[in-house]
C-alpha cells in the first residue's frame, strides 16, 4: 500500500515534458555583459580660426581671418567690415566651428577700390559638392561639402534664416557671405552692390 502512494507522488510531481520548450542558458553572475558606458564625444577646439580653403573659389590662407563683431546704427544691428581688404571677418559669437548645431559666419570684400578682388571675389564659381576646408590655429581641420551658392538681392535678403537657420540633428554649418549683383556708384564716390552672394555649406557631426 505504501509503495503505491510513494509511487502516486512521484508521479504527480512530475513535470509534463513540453516538445517545444526553449530554455534560457544558465548564466552565472560574472558572465552577464555589463551595461555600456557611453563615451562622451571630445570637446571640440575654441580657439580662433587661422584659414579657408575651397579651390574653386581661389580661397586660400593667403587670405587672413579675424574676429570681428556687429554694431547698431539707426535701430538696426550690422555686421562690422573686415579691418583691411584682404582679411576675412569672423563673427565668431555666432557660431564657432566643430560644434554641433553651430553656423560660422563669415564675411570678405568682393573687391575695393584701388585694391583689386577680395578673399570672396570669386564666391560664385563655387558648386555645389565642392569641398570647402576650415582650419583653427591649432591645427585642427574641419571639412565641409558646399551646399548652395546663390545670389540674394537686398530686398529678397532673410539675414534672420542666414545667420540662425534651422539645422537638422548632427548638422554644422559655415556661411560665407559677400556682395554681388550689379554695382551702383554713389555721387561723390562710393557705391552699393544690390546684392549679396550666399555660399552654404555642411558637414555631418559624429
Amino acid at each position: 500500500m505504501s509503495g503505491a502512494l510513494v509511487a502516486g507522488a512521484a508521479a504527480n510531481d512530475a513535470q509534463p515534458e513540453f516538445k517545444y520548450r526553449a530554455y534560457a542558458p544558465e548564466i552565472t553572475r560574472e558572465e552577464v555583459p555589463p551595461t555600456p558606458t557611453p563615451v562622451p564625444l571630445p570637446v571640440p577646439y575654441n580657439g580662433p580660426v587661422a584659414a579657408l580653403h575651397l579651390a574653386a573659389a581661389k580661397l586660400d590662407a593667403a587670405w587672413p581671418v579675424e574676429v570681428r563683431d556687429t554694431y547698431f546704427a539707426g535701430g538696426r544691428e550690422f555686421f562690422e567690415d573686415p579691418s583691411a581688404p584682404q582679411k576675412i571677418a569672423w563673427y565668431s559669437r555666432f557660431g564657432q566651428p566643430g560644434y554641433m548645431g553651430a553656423n560660422s559666419i563669415f564675411a570678405a570684400h568682393i573687391d575695393y577700390v584701388g585694391f583689386g578682388k577680395g578673399p570672396f571675389g570669386y564666391l560664385t564659381s563655387a558648386s555645389v559638392g565642392d569641398a570647402l576646408y576650415l582650419t583653427m590655429d591649432n591645427g585642427t581641420s574641419y571639412t565641409y561639402t558646399v551646399r548652395s551658392v546663390a545670389v540674394v538681392g537686398l530686398q529678397d535678403l532673410d539675414m534672420d534664416a542666414t545667420v540662425f537657420p534651422v539645422l537638422a540633428a548632427g548638422v554644422e554649418r559655415v556661411t560665407l557671405i559677400s556682395c554681388g549683383g550689379t554695382f551702383v556708384p554713389y555721387p561723390g564716390g562710393g557705391g552699393e552692390y544690390t546684392s549679396r552672394v550666399i555660399l552654404v555649406a555642411e558637414r555631418y557631426v559624429n
